[in-house]
């Protein structure tokens, strides 16, 4: 009864102080580095904080049970927050998830400047926690030599092998050894046994800034089917203070050799020195050997048309040996992308500063940023995910109204693109603390490539100012069929509701198929913090495991004129909406048009259904009956369907 008057409280508040107006704030292009933002020193003297292990959750969720784990802890929130990086991942061919992280304690040589890792070999139903991997080199001024900054980690598994105990677990983190400006410069990496966790006995490499290698902070890591890693990162030059890319790109490549990770370093001229750069990814298809590494450049010295922020790929068909010149992906322009051009309604692109009445199309800016993902399907295509806004020449506008969560996708290896919107965001950030948590994108897939997911995290009870009472939304997608499921909020109605700080999902996900239903139920890894201080961020934080969240992908949808129709949902108008408000589809083909209107519970509170011929239909609903507050509307079309938000005042 307290867990739903909790609930109840939440909702009061949200509904009840309903007034919020999109906020269509410009807002610089670069991103800020907020990733180098660092905790207090240490103290002269501090103790070691272990909390008492939280317990085991299970809450019925979607029609099915789902169990939150508890998994390690760590010293504070400065090791998960701001991007999306490879926290979390699963292997299927060895049942086994690894969840990467600081230790707790504060950043002293046996505190929180250590990396451990939490193994589960059941497919994440129990957890072996802090098993410590990565020690600092020694005692040092102000923080620990080589002290361990925002680690990732993965599984490295031989081909065919489905025994854990073959399997190795891998780290890989930024430390600070002071030789790339104040703290930064250094890199830690190393590996152990999956299994071997009482004792474990890691490898552990420290390389430095130097020889041409600019170390700072890396987004990307990854591990190929055929148990390769790799890793990447801009090779940016902190010495001043700012930063300041090199034209080069950090690539290694990692196979395990009598028994512990080694890798293999090369610098890949990339862009030009002094590029704009936010974000780094890569990923490897099924087969191990097409890959993509994802920048998410301004492209200054080879600009775009009416592009700011955008990506930029390098390919490879060979396993890594060679990469491609880079695949720019244009947004904006006469041969930008039709979907994203005209999305937003003119209304909306009509009351931002950089354009008036009667403005063109072929004219609007867009950005991407700051964050992105990327994973590569069966057919060895790119598909990447990120918050895309409206922008302007000098800045963007990633406020309510005006930014969406996309799929940006090729069908032919890179050579033209598509794109789907996802989900109208309401927010972009949200300060907790001394630090920001951002809408953190995620890709992931089954193993085979065929099914792919995309998550993010955002707040959605009205009343919010920013984004600091997240939950995690996620949608499926089928490559053959372009068929997109509704969007799920995975932590809607559970413990975690409005609580699923820094929410991550893995690369890849469980999949097991029913016969008898010709479905396969895809089990979505996802992991999420707790503050066990509500909104302070240098306390010690636990990490859960959501183990059970399971969607539903056909094997095959039957032939049908609409199975693979495009088309496409406008924001209704007004929004919000008052009384009344009118929402515009358009199709490639007739077919009946359903309209479902739900609120934050599920629950169904408008529905119309209409035989559409002329290849488009406005709905006009009625919403003076509905109480204020958040609501979304789904339009389906055959075997698709698309989901938007909308307000109600």
């Amino acid at each position: 009864m307290k867990k739903l008057l909790l609930f109840v409280l939440a909702f009061g508040i949200g509904f009840s102080s309903f007034a919020q107006v999109n906020r269509l704030v410009k807002k610089d292009t670069k991103a800020p580095r907020t990733e180098l933002k660092m905790e207090a020193a240490p103290k002269i003297s501090s103790d070691i904080t272990n909390n008492d292990q939280p317990t085991k959750k299970t809450e019925m969720l979607n029609g099915r049970a789902v169990s939150f784990i508890p998994m390690g802890q760590s010293g504070n929130a400065y090791g998960l927050y701001g991007n999306s990086r490879t926290y979390l991942w699963a292997d299927p061919n060895v049942n086994s998830v690894v969840f990467t992280h600081r230790m707790t304690g504060e950043a002293e040589l046996e505190g929180n400047s250590r990396l451990a890792y939490d193994v589960s070999t059941d497919g994440g139903a129990t957890f072996t926690n802090n098993v410590q991997v990565y020690t600092p080199l020694g005692a040092g001024t102000p923080y620990p030599i080589a002290a361990a900054r925002y680690p990732q980690g993965a599984i490295i598994n031989p081909e065919g092998n489905t025994d854990p105990a073959n399997a190795y677990y891998t780290y890989f983190a930024c430390t600070l050894d002071q030789s790339n400006g104040g703290s930064w410069g250094g890199y830690g990496y190393g590996s152990n046994v999956l299994n071997e966790t009482d004792p474990p006995a890691p490898s552990q490499v420290n390389l430095t800034t130097g020889g041409g290698y600019y170390r700072l902070i890396p987004d990307a890591l990854t591990v190929t089917t055929k148990g390769v890693s790799w890793y990447v990162e801009p090779s940016t030059d902190y010495s001043t203070g700012s930063s300041e890319y090199s034209g080069e790109l950090i690539v290694g490549k990692g196979e395990i050799v009598d028994g512990a990770i080694e890798y293999e370093e090369s610098l890949i001229e990339f862009m030009a020195p002094l590029e704009g750069i936010n974000d780094c990814k890569i990923a490897f298809g099924p087969d191990g050997m097409t890959g993509y590494i994802l920048i998410m450049t301004d492209g200054a010295s080879d600009p775009l048309p009416f592009t700011s922020y955008h990506p930029a790929l390098l390919k490879t068909t060979d396993g890594g040996a060679t990469w491609s010149n880079p695949i720019q992906v244009q947004f904006g322009g006469v041969d930008g992308i039709e979907a994203i051009k005209y999305y937003w309604t003119d209304e909306l692109i009509e009351s931002l500063d950089a354009y008036e009445p009667g403005f063109n199309r072929d004219e609007v800016w867009y950005n991407m940023g700051f964050h992105s993902d990327i994973v590569v399907d069966e057919y060895g295509n790119p598909h990447i995910t990120g918050l895309l806004t409206v922008a302007s020449a000098d800045g963007w506008y990633p406020s309510a109204g005006a930014m969406a969560t996309w799929h940006i996708y090729s069908d032919n290896g890179g050579t033209s693109w598509n794109a789907q919107a996802l989900y109208d965001n309401l927010f972009f950030d949200g300060a907790i603390g001394d630090i920001f948590q951002y809408n953190r994108p995620y890709a992931s897939s089954t193993l085979d490539g065929h099914y792919l997911f995309f998550s993010w995290i955002d707040t959605d009870f009205d009343g919010a100012e920013e984004n600091i009472n997240p939950n995690i939304f996620v949608v499926g997608y089928d490559v053959e069929d372009h068929f997109y499921t509704d969007v799920y909020n995975v932590t809607r109605l559970t413990s975690f509701w409005y609580s699923a700080f820094y929410g991550s999902m893995a690369q890849y996900v469980f999949a097991d198929l029913n016969e008898t239903e010709q479905i396969w139920n895809c089990e979505i890894p996802f992991m999420l913090t707790e503050f066990t201080v509500p909104g302070d961020d240098t306390k010690e934080m636990n990490f859960w495991y959501i183990n059970g969240f399971t969607m539903s992908m056909p094997v095959g949808i039957e032939e049908n004129i609409n199975t693979t129709a495009n088309f496409s949902v406008a924001q209704n108008t007004p929004n919000p909406a008052v009384n009344n408000t009118s929402i515009l589809v358009t199709t490639e083909t007739g077919g009946d048009l359903n309209l479902k209107v739900s609120n934050v519970l599920g629950q169904v509170v408008y529905q119309e259904t209409t035989s559409n011929s002329a290849l488009g239909h406005t709905f006009n609903v009625n919403v003076s009956d509905l109480e204020s507050g958040i609501y979304f509307y789904t339009v389906k079309l055959g075997k698709k369907s698309i989901t938007k938000k909308m307000l109600v005042k």
